[in-house]
């Protein structure tokens, strides 16, 4: 199994433009683009990713927000550096572009139906009342109409954020619990780094 000790998934890793860290032992990085800069740790399907069940306790979902883009047309639908500088040298870059996937998806229904069909299996490989964390920009759907095919999932807490780039949509930050199952709080403790006592014992005076 890879990287067995990772408790965290991100199942739509990109070019890990979301992540400070970009290579942690922590995270199993998951994407099916075979030209991204940064290569996934596996190439799959997330709606079939093959991971067996109830192995991870935390994963992060960033899909394509948009639909029926064409690839490599744009910095934001080019998932490779060396391409994206050698059709925009104007715009030279140093980190891999902002992949988004917007080609992945010809309509609203199909991008409707790959959401559901995701979730599903992010519920499967995650223990029960396992944590996500979704990431949900509004340029073509609301944000209240795909959280209806997030049946698996209760919403904890939305955190609005505006995008340089994106200041006519706005994105939010989901954090989500799986229905009917008990919140997995030592595995989600241990994913943080630990709090310094000292100070928490002095934040509470």
């Amino acid at each position: 199994m890879v990287k067995p000790e990772a408790m965290a998934v991100d199942f739509t890793a990109g070019n890990r433009s979301i992540w400070d860290i970009k290579e942690s032992e922590k995270v199993l990085y998951l994407d099916t683009e075979t030209e991204l800069t940064i290569k996934p740790d596996i190439l799959c399907d997330n709606r079939d990713t093959g991971l067996p069940d109830n192995s991870r306790s935390f994963g992060v979902f960033d899909p394509p927000h948009d639909y029926g883009r064409k690839k490599n047309v744009s910095i934001y639908t080019t998932p490779s550096l060396d391409k994206a500088n050698e059709k925009w040298p104007q715009h030279y870059r140093e980190t891999p572009p902002r992949y988004y996937g917007a080609d992945k998806y010809q309509s609203k229904t199909e991008l409707l139906g790959y959401l559901f069909d995701a979730q599903k299996e992010i519920a499967r490989v995650l223990v029960p009342g396992g944590l996500l964390l979704l990431k949900w920009n509004e340029c073509k759907i609301k944000t209240s109409e795909i959280l209806e095919y997030f049946t698996l999932w209760d919403v904890y807490l939305t955190i609005p954020q505006r995008t340089q780039g994106e200041t006519s949509h706005q994105t939010w930050w989901i954090l989500l619990f799986q229905k009917d199952g008990p919140i997995p709080q030592k595995e989600l403790l241990d994913f943080f780094e630990p709090l310094d006592e000292t100070k928490l014992r002095m934040s509470e005076k």
